[in-house]
């Protein structure tokens, strides 16, 4: 069992990695990371690299509602339910973690990475109706305390539909709190020795 909860600990850490990996590659190709670029209510953004038109389609499509989802299902249910429990717990530390006055860039990021996890889930079926719960109600990710209640709403949803508890929302921050250091300082990569 020891061997197993490393594995997906491991799983999901390295799927992180090569997400920001990915990310710091082409982060020269990024000049407006904004969702908001890749909906259809905006205007065409100049070309700015091969990379960026990629995920820009990706995003673009999946928010007309397109499911392609990469992985399939997961079968152990066991693994299955140790997956989403980690999987919850990262994206709720990230959300405390998150500013509460988040740049045009970073709230893009936070969509991107909601976006691109709801492709590249593990778990095939999860993935498609994290993306039907995103295409039903985007991501709010404004401030630190709206993208806490977002992804405590959508948590709620999924404990309703495998009848678990219901989390209350209101203590949420306190909860995933994770004392990670100084709040609402963003990283300087000047300041790390």
């Amino acid at each position: 069992m020891l061997k197993i909860r490393s594995f997906l600990t491991l799983l999901v850490f390295a799927s992180l990695g090569l997400l920001t990996y990915t990310t710091y590659q082409y982060r020269d190709n990024f000049r407006d990371r904004s969702v908001t670029n890749f909906t259809n209510d905006s205007s065409p953004e100049e070309d700015s690299g091969m990379f960026h038109n990629l995920l820009a389609n990706n995003l673009s499509n999946l928010w007309q509602g397109d499911t392609h989802v990469v992985m399939g299902k997961m079968a152990n249910e066991t693994l299955r339910a140790q997956l989403g429990r980690r999987t919850w717990y990262l994206m709720h530390v990230m959300a405390s973690r998150y500013p509460t006055d988040p740049t045009a860039d970073e709230r893009g990021a936070m969509k991107s990475f909601l976006f691109l996890l709801s492709r590249l889930y593990p778990c095939g079926d999860c993935a498609h109706h994290f993306q039907q719960h995103l295409k039903k109600h985007p991501p709010v990710v404004d401030s630190r305390d709206k993208l806490e209640q977002y992804l405590c709403a959508m948590h709620n949803v999924v404990n309703k539909s495998l009848k678990k508890p219901v989390f209350d929302c209101a203590v949420v921050h306190e909860t995933y709190d994770c004392g990670c250091g100084p709040d609402n300082v963003r990283y300087n990569p000047k300041a790390v020795n």
